[in-house]
């Protein structure tokens, strides 16, 4: 598997920011307010609808910030891919912090495949964890570069998150993309 490219991921979040600033903010404080007001139980509904967004905007559609929502879709998949991935990155955390900081890529990946057509959150996680595991540090650099770019943004007092975390969001997408295009477990939308 190839390790992802940092440079193209935050050059695709850069471009996808300036081709609709107005939706990915939108939809950025969408995901954060849902994910935020339900305590972090519908992020992952809202993570997935947000990477749906980035593939119809990426395929040439016109993305919209209600796109978010259609991570409802899969509703049950979405909320254990990213719930579970989550914890065992929290887990990881509480153990001397370097495991949590090495796995934290397990999460957009998992959302990912849940935004794909991967239909079972748990075989989510297991598939994200098989692409993790084989390109580990080059998932932990460009994970690390793009939560950076993320946070840069709380330097002005948070507001300037609503700009950086887009781009971060889409970043992420590409760096999954990437990640799992060599995956012999591909699942191919109708």
């Amino acid at each position: 598997m190839a390790s992802p490219d940092i440079g193209a991921c935050l050059s695709a979040g850069v471009s996808g920011l300036r081709k609709d600033p107005v939706t990915h903010i939108v939809a950025t404080v969408l995901v954060a307010v849902v994910g935020g007001f339900s305590a972090g139980l519908l992020s992952g509904p809202m993570m997935v609808g947000y990477m749906r967004m980035v593939r119809k905007e990426e395929e040439g559609g016109k993305a919209e910030f209600v796109d978010v929502f259609r991570g409802f879709d899969d509703f049950v998949p979405a909320l254990l891919a990213v719930l579970l991935s989550s914890i065992a990155v929290s887990v990881g955390f509480m153990l001397c912090f370097l495991p949590g900081l090495l796995i934290m890529a397990l999460v957009p990946i998992a959302a990912y495949l849940v935004a794909e057509g991967e239909k079972d959150g748990i075989n989510a996680i297991q598939r994200a964890f098989a692409v993790l595991k084989a390109n580990l540090m080059g998932a932990f650099f460009c994970t690390l570069v793009l939560g950076i770019v993320g946070s840069l943004g709380a330097i002005l007092c948070g507001v300037g998150m609503v700009i950086t975390m887009p781009i971060a969001f889409i970043g992420s997408y590409h760096m999954a993309k990437q990640l799992t295009r060599d995956d012999s477990l591909t699942i191919t939308l109708p």
